[in-house]
């Protein structure tokens, strides 16, 4: 019997990994067993036994049923779980395992140590070639590789069977060999693995001094050591089943999550880089802050993005890391896409007119389009849809609300070339439909921003915002990021920690622009790159990056960005492309790939069918219903993953979603992109960033697959997938 009171209780990340492995019946138990313990440990004591045979005498195993065996180190005052399995695995599992404190590495590992045998060694004349075979050991060891692990690390045969040996190795070790069997650079895998640098709670003492207690709480150990701060935190972590990237944060995401700045900050990176999990933790860092610090009560954080949809998924995932900071009164966080926030900020200050975000308004600002069009003459050679186009991207994007500033106006981008006569000739229809627009009492969305900036810098601050984060930035206009730095005023706080801004203009939908300068944000030398993939393949990303080839890119601000560098450490099977004779073909084949999907690996929420068109998302769900697969159509609203079926959405709305799979279908040359979409260019410049978008778009929902995607279509396939695919 071990005394427990007053310990620690930490999760390996192993430790889930191997739950999840199990029955749910056992995992249920060691879960109420874990929760009831940290809810009230003198009356619920952990019986600890030692594990007869250990090599370590800390390893101790804990009885969850009759049947099985949890395992965990006993360190002080610190319990450390680390496995969950059978009765004889389980103990089989921990007999030669120890714990060891690396201060090369700043890290709590967990060893096996593997004793060589002779005749499992053939000699080099009749032996097989091995996966590390030829990297010295030296390499292995100076990338972080433990002495201890070198002799089974030599004994891999090939890729498939280090994945089989993953739960085998120390996670560090693993993520390194694979990084090794990928063909990275030294200097690269030490990037991505996070090796070196010091420590944050205790980076005053050095690393050889650490003790348990001490080394469990660097930034590299809570990479993937998990330490709840309550009961309710882990009991949500263990029921919701957040990926470990969610939670585990690399120490590269860490430190740019977790630390101050003297001014805005701006996180690129590739898709699936975790860049809103980044823009989470954020969140919660500052509202710990606001907790923490008596002078900010009533303060909050604002977390915005484009979409409705993208809010409501980031706000159902901030209930399950900070539900606290939600839930307080006043919330310390506050999520709401942009286009709601300006609505309600409005409402509020009496704006007398109707902002056409959507629906009916939207139609009304056709009609008064027409108005105008039928009461003026055309410049030569320019039709109503260029007008249109130069309206919104350029006198309502850049804010222009005289005709001097629109003779000056860079239309850098606008392929048709405009003298001055023609620009004093659409000013009068601009002036036009500005003033009809006003008789009308409409707006439009630019419009609602501008004013809310001009409210905001005409009052004195009084917005209970001590920080904006934005999520998915590439999708916001100047006008958007002008609002957005009123919310929060450069001289605010001496700006410090203001503003946070995440996104990739690889995965640019909107065809939107802004340069940060340009909109009085100034983001230089607090620019921050992520480049390891944790979502998808090599396989899938390196496909999903060939889409984009040839597409001239922006890093945000006024310099041009690329993905080089950007790689995924997981190893996969290649995308399957499938063409063929039908649309009816093509959907039988559809429901035939699903059905094919291991029911053991796989649930019917983690595969998803993404389509170009809503309408197209009906005939998926008809197929598929009609051979008794069960489907969920997502539009707005977070996707609650307990609700089981196939999960079928637009490429727009599958934006910040993943799935274990995913199915794209129609991507013939005819239907994709749109037919409707190419007709609405108005130059051959349009027409190419049109074709841009839905390259981005491709990309995007390529992206949204972790381990396996099928593409297919009937007849041509689309121009937009390269030819050698």
């Amino acid at each position: 019997m071990t005394d427990t009171m007053n310990k620690r209780v930490s999760y390996d990340i192993g430790c889930m990994k191997s739950l999840r492995k199990l029955p749910d019946r056992v995992a249920l138990k060691f879960m109420d067993m874990m929760t009831r313990y940290m809810s009230d440990p003198s009356a619920n004591g952990l019986n600890l036994e030692t594990v007869e045979g250990a090599k370590d005498n800390s390893i101790k195993s804990l009885r969850v049923d009759q049947g099985y065996r949890a395992i965990a180190f006993e360190v002080g005052r610190d319990i450390m779980f680390v496995h969950v399995n059978e009765h004889d695995k389980a103990y089989r599992w921990a007999a030669g395992r120890r714990v060891k404190l690396d201060p090369e590495t700043n890290r709590v590992r967990i060893i096996e140590e593997v004793e060589v045998v002779p005749e499992l060694v053939a000699t080099p004349a009749v032996a097989a070639p091995r996966l590390f075979e030829g990297v010295p050991n030296a390499r292995l060891r100076t990338l972080g590789v433990p002495e201890e692990e070198l002799a089974a690390v030599y004994l891999v045969p090939t890729i498939d069977h280090l994945e089989a040996a993953e739960d085998r190795f120390d996670p560090l070790t693993y993520q390194v060999l694979y990084a090794v069997a990928a063909g990275y650079e030294d200097e690269e895998i030490r990037s991505l693995t996070g090796i070196g640098g010091e420590t944050e709670a205790v980076a005053q003492v050095p690393a050889t001094e650490l003790t348990f207690g001490q080394m469990i709480e660097t930034e590299q150990s809570r990479q993937t050591i998990f330490i709840p701060d309550s009961e309710a935190e882990l009991r949500r972590v263990f029921e919701e089943g957040l990926e470990g990237w969610r939670i585990f944060l690399h120490p590269e995401q860490r430190k740019i999550a977790y630390r101050d700045y003297n001014g805005p900050a701006l996180v690129r990176g590739g898709a699936g880089t975790g860049k809103t999990v980044v823009a989470m933790h954020r969140a919660k860092h500052l509202a710990d802050q606001i907790e923490r610090n008596l002078s900010l009560v009533g303060q909050r954080v604002l977390l915005t993005t484009f979409t409705t949809s993208l809010a409501h998924d980031i706000e159902a995932n901030l209930r399950t890391l900070c539900p606290a900071h939600l839930d307080a009164r006043p919330p310390r966080i506050e999520v709401i896409n942009l286009d709601r926030w300006v609505f309600q900020y409005l409402k509020r200050k009496s704006f007398t007119r109707e902002v056409a975000f959507f629906g009916e308004a939207r139609d009304r600002l056709d009609q008064v389009w027409q108005e105008v069009f039928d009461d003026h003459e055309l410049p030569e050679g320019l039709s109503e849809a260029f007008v249109r186009a130069e309206w919104s991207q350029i006198i309502q994007a850049k804010g222009l609300v005289d005709q001097k500033a629109y003779l000056k106006a860079s239309r850098a981008g606008r392929g048709t070339p405009l003298d001055r006569k023609k620009r004093a000739a659409l000013w009068d229809i601009f002036a036009d439909y500005r003033a009809r627009l006003i008789s009308e009492r409409l707006a439009e969305p630019d419009d609602a921003y501008r004013e809310a900036t001009e409210i905001l810098s005409a009052e004195a601050p009084n917005l209970p915002y001590s920080a904006v984060i934005v999520d998915e930035a590439q999708d916001m206009g100047e006008q958007a990021f002008r609002l957005i730095r009123a919310i929060v005023p450069e001289n605010l706080s001496g700006d410090k920690n203001s503003l946070f801004i995440v996104g990739d203009a690889h995965q640019r939908i909107y065809g939107r622009r802004a340069a940060m300068s340009a909109c009085g944000i100034n983001v230089r030398g607090r620019s921050k790159r992520l480049r390891l993939n944790y979502r998808t393949t090599q396989e899938i990303r390196a496909w999903a990056v060939s889409i984009l080839e040839g597409v001239n890119v922006d890093d945000l601000d006024e310099g041009k960005d690329s993905l080089r560098g950007y790689v995924s450490l997981m190893r996969g099977v290649a995308p399957e492309l499938v063409g063929c004779r039908s649309e009816a073909e093509e959907l039988d084949g559809l429901v035939a790939w699903v059905r094919s999907l291991p029911t053991d690996q796989i649930r019917l929420a983690e595969i998803g069918v993404l389509c170009a068109r809503r309408a197209d998302t009906d005939r998926v769900q008809g197929a598929l219903r009609q051979a008794g697969i069960e489907t969920v159509i997502l539009q707005s609203g977070a996707d609650d993953r307990s609700v089981p079926g196939v999960r079928i959405t637009t490429m727009h709305r599958a934006k910040g979603l993943e799935f274990f799979a995913v199915a794209i279908p129609f991507m013939a040359d005819a239907s994709f992109p749109p037919s409707v979409a190419l007709k609405s260019a108005v130059d051959a410049a349009d027409r190419v960033d049109i074709l841009d978008q839905y390259r981005s778009l491709l990309h995007v929902a390529a992206t949204r697959a972790k381990k396996a995607l099928r593409v297919s279509w009937s007849g041509q396939i689309t121009s937009l997938i390269p030819n050698e695919h």
